[in-house]
């Protein structure tokens, strides 16, 4: 399988939407594969400060919104979220969101979904906070929901959180069955919904060679539990900037495929705040130097 590579923009703190329009665009032209983003309302402080920005006023762009932009400017770059929470949505307008947005690409959406992590924003903007294990439950009833107003006339779902009655919803996302579905994080919880729903696994940024290939040990265990045939792949995030020369970041990219990733995600919305020219020229820098030694 040919290696991607993808890059997670930032849409809050010194990026705003024309950087990261520009970045997006950009990437595209280069020959990325991927581009996500996060979905948030907005982020705890700390996230913030890390990168340098002014956390009273806690700036983050609507991701569906801004996917929505890039996809009418592109060709051929996947775009998607890492990832949105479902429990923070009405999941049956999630799933006309997300149809809408892989129209307007064409087929090219990349739908990343999780449970959410960070109390803050959901308490703040009214959508509730739950345990773990009913953030999972309430994730995983949503994605029924969507997987079902995507692939059938009408729904009707009476489900413990959610319900719909006698639902259309059209038109139909272009890829089929359906867009593939991606899950953040790497719980025993979200292994298990990956191998029954998805495609793969977006693990946190710059997580440990070792605890990498952990993580896919424990996949394939899953995996041969439920007997799925297509290995769910790995995703995995890597700071792009501080690594050196050439020869080190190809070092390192063998290093994530030799751990079992099939995608890396350059990350620029973690440890400081790149800005929007410099990283414009790392992606060029990563094209020229990179790309020819893994396609």
């Amino acid at each position: 399988m040919r290696l991607q590579f993808g890059v997670h923009a930032p849409i809050h703190g010194i990026y705003g939407y024309r950087d990261f329009l520009e970045l997006a665009v950009l990437a595209n032209e280069l020959g990325f594969d991927w581009l996500t983003v996060g979905d948030h309302f907005f982020l705890p402080a700390r996230e913030y400060l890390m990168i340098g920005a002014d956390p009273s006023k806690p700036n983050k762009l609507d991701a569906w919104s801004v996917l929505a932009a890039v996809a009418a400017r592109t060709e051929r770059i996947k775009v998607g979220t890492r990832v949105s929470p479902i429990p923070f949505y009405l999941p049956a307008r999630l799933a006309k969101i997300v149809a809408t947005v892989d129209v307007i690409s064409g087929g090219r959406v990349i739908f990343g979904v999780g449970a959410g992590r960070f109390k803050g924003e959901a308490v703040a903007y009214g959508v509730g906070w739950w345990s773990h294990r009913e953030r999972i439950e309430r994730m995983l009833e949503g994605l029924e929901i969507i997987l079902d107003l995507w692939l059938k006339d009408r729904v009707t779902f009476k489900g413990k959180y959610y319900q719909v009655l006698n639902a259309p919803l059209w038109p139909k996302p272009i890829q089929k069955p359906h867009p593939p579905v991606w899950f953040g994080g790497s719980s025993d919880a979200i292994v298990e919904a990956a191998v029954k729903y998805g495609e793969g696994i977006f693990p946190v940024a710059d997580m440990p060679l070792e605890k990498l290939k952990e993580l896919l040990q424990r996949i394939r265990r899953v995996e041969k539990r439920f007997s799925r045939d297509k290995p769910v792949a790995l995703a995995p995030a890597i700071t792009p900037y501080g690594l050196g020369d050439k020869s080190e970041w190809i070092r390192r990219i063998e290093q994530h495929v030799e751990a079992g990733a099939e995608i890396i995600l350059l990350d620029f919305t973690v440890k400081r705040a790149l800005p929007p020219r410099e990283a414009q020229n790392l992606l060029r820098e990563f094209a020229k130097e990179v790309f020819p030694s893994f396609r």
